[in-house]
């Protein structure tokens, strides 16, 4: 390396020196030797030994001094290099490496001393080799609040090399593996390599270090929350962009040794990936809670999700170890999702609270059911991975009755079952009302509330249209009952008995007054929540009161001797509402605010 740097004239130089530097084969030597004997005596050829032919002797001694001229400038770079700090000229020292293990590939003396050089070599390399993996370390990946809520695949912030330094790494990287020292590159990349993806996995968590399965198990649901929805976003961002940009940056690095860096890779992701399964699976072993499933259904989910894309990147052995693993830590949530979905129908089952819910609104546990409901129906896709082979629990009539969405799937199923049991524990929930008529109100506000809130997420597609119209009628039902049960009465008075012995038009008014009064003041308190479901509701009291109390004023009046002047005026005095009275009262109805006849 260092005599093609040398700088010196062909008319200074002795004329041998000048056909060496020039010959590139045996006969291109020999003919160089004729042309230039003609110019210098001295290029004669000498006397060959002895049956050997004069061509082959030169060209075996020719090639031997340029593998030693070669070699020995190779050496002093290797030599100089290694005594200096600076990582200057280290295109020059791969190229002296590369003469190195040429001239150890050969026989004799020659091989012994190269070896040498290559074996001072190496830890200049591993040091060279260490400073440029380090130097692509991962970008951190920083998730906020609103990134928690949004389920897009994050930006690439896979730990890629720059151009040169991928070309630099790949110089290094084969030069050590050529020179037998796979093992050494190895244990550089593997301690490199795998602290930066274990930081970066660590700020994807939001935590310095790994948490410890006792720690989740003891964690406040808040924190625990929290962490799971990090999980849920980590997971993708980890295998997608971390470990896929790992795996593009180890085959550049092993491109001449593939096998070695499978292995490479496996022992630089196995730390943070078991990380990521045994958070996992510590949130599977943890107490089951309502509160929980919706999380627990999101990390199944981004689990399954991410499944294929995490095996493709492993062969072998690792790619059989983290299947296994990644299956055990998916049947266990899915188990703990489950016995979840069990025991929340139990709760729902096993409810038990005596007071009823004031002016016949909606139940709170009405409320809390029907919105998760609607947050698992979100998850279908999921549940009905998980509830596939789950058996049904569902009786027989609702089961055969919710029309084709509720049969069809694992997840329709579920919920049809989870909403009989609610709407069986509201039916429980009416019977704690005195009045008749308050609780046909309390059973229309709930239904109404869930059939609203089945119509108006992916719980109709689950359920069917045809469990909508049944329980839309049943409604209806609710709402006949509650005028039978509350206006019945009143509207009996104002009927024409006809007959000597039916009460008189001052009875019948002074009967009409004080029912309509005790019904304005319990019902003014009573509470319609959906403002059209109030107005159809009023529409149809007035549909009924008005017409009769019409027919009631319009009704000729007993006229029986010289007392018939008195009779009328005194009917006339207990007649204390107008029509336009009533249907202004009327607006006060099921508002929730107790108001009294003035």
């Amino acid at each position: 390396m260092a005599s093609t740097s040398a700088s010196f004239s062909v008319s200074e130089a002795p004329a041998t020196d000048v056909a060496k530097r020039m010959a590139v084969s045996k006969n291109a030597a020999d003919d160089m030797m004729r042309v230039l004997s003609i110019y210098d005596a001295r290029l004669l050829p000498m006397s060959p030994a002895e049956g050997e032919p004069a061509g082959e002797a030169y060209g075996c001694d020719e090639r031997e001094e340029q593998e030693e001229e070669a070699f020995a400038a190779a050496e002093d770079v290797i030599r100089r290099c290694n005594s200096s700090s600076s990582s200057s000229g280290m295109a020059d020292y791969l190229y002296a490496v590369d003469d190195a293990l040429a001239a150890a590939s050969l026989q004799g003396g020659l091989a012994s001393r190269a070896a040498e050089a290559v074996q001072a070599a190496m830890p200049r390399l591993e040091e060279e080799a260490r400073a440029l993996l380090c130097s692509s370390s991962a970008r951190r990946l920083s998730l906020s609040s609103d990134d928690l809520d949004d389920a897009a695949t994050p930006p690439d912030a896979s730990p890629r090399l720059s151009p040169r330094a991928a070309a630099s790494v790949r110089g290094v990287a084969d030069r050590m593996l050529r020179a037998g020292y796979g093992p050494e590159l190895a244990q550089v990349y593997v301690t490199t390599r795998r602290d930066a993806i274990t930081e970066a996995v660590a700020h994807q968590l939001g935590a310095a270090e790994p948490v410890a399965i006792e720690e989740v198990l003891r964690m406040e649901w808040q924190v625990l929350d929290q962490k799971m929805r990090r999980w849920n976003h980590a997971i993708r961002a980890v295998v997608r962009t971390l470990l896929a940009g790992e795996r593009r940056l180890c085959d550049e690095v092993f491109a001449s040794d593939k096998e070695l860096g499978h292995e490479c890779f496996a022992d630089v992701s196995r730390g943070c990936v078991l990380q990521l399964l045994g958070f996992a699976d510590a949130v599977a072993m943890s107490a089951r809670a309502t509160e929980k499933l919706y999380r627990t259904l999101g990390m199944y989910e981004a689990l399954a999700d991410v499944a294929p894309e995490l095996e493709a990147l492993f062969t072998g052995d690792a790619r059989e170890l983290f299947s296994a693993e990644v299956s055990a830590v998916a049947a266990r949530l899915g188990s703990t999702v489950r016995r979840t979905i069990e025991e929340f129908g139990s709760a729902i089952q096993g409810e038990s609270s005596r007071r009823p819910v004031q002016g016949g609104e909606i139940h709170p546990m009405n409320r809390y059911v029907i919105n998760y409901c609607g947050l698992l129906a979100d998850c279908r896709s999921t549940l009905d991975m998980i509830l596939v082979n789950t058996a049904d629990a569902v009786d027989g009539d609702e089961a055969t009755g919710g029309g084709g969405g509720a049969t069809s799937t694992p997840s329709g199923r579920c919920m049809l079952e989870l909403l009989t049991r609610l709407l069986r524990k509201m039916d429980e929930k009416s019977c704690l009302y005195d009045d008749a008529g308050l609780k046909h109100i309390f059973l229309m506000n709930n239904l109404y509330y869930i059939v609203q809130k089945v119509m108006d997420s992916p719980l109709r597609e689950l359920l069917g249209d045809d469990w909508i119209r049944r329980h839309r009628g049943q409604i209806r039902q609710y709402e006949t009952g509650y005028l039978r049960a509350s206006w019945i009465t009143v509207l009996s008075v104002l009927r024409d008995d006809g007959g000597s012995a039916a009460p008189t038009v001052k009875d019948k008014a002074r009967s009409f007054n004080a029912a309509f009064e005790e019904l304005y003041r319990n019902q003014t308190a009573w509470k319609v929540i959906d403002p059209q479901l109030r107005e159809e509701l009023r529409i149809a009291v007035s549909e009924r009161l008005i017409p009769a109390y019409r027919s009631f004023l319009s009704r000729p009046r007993p006229q029986t001797g010289s007392s018939s002047g008195g009779s009328r005026h005194s009917a006339s005095k207990h007649v204390k509402y107008t029509l336009e009275d009533l249907e202004d009262y009327m607006l006060d109805f099921f508002e929730g605010v107790q108001k009294f006849v003035k």
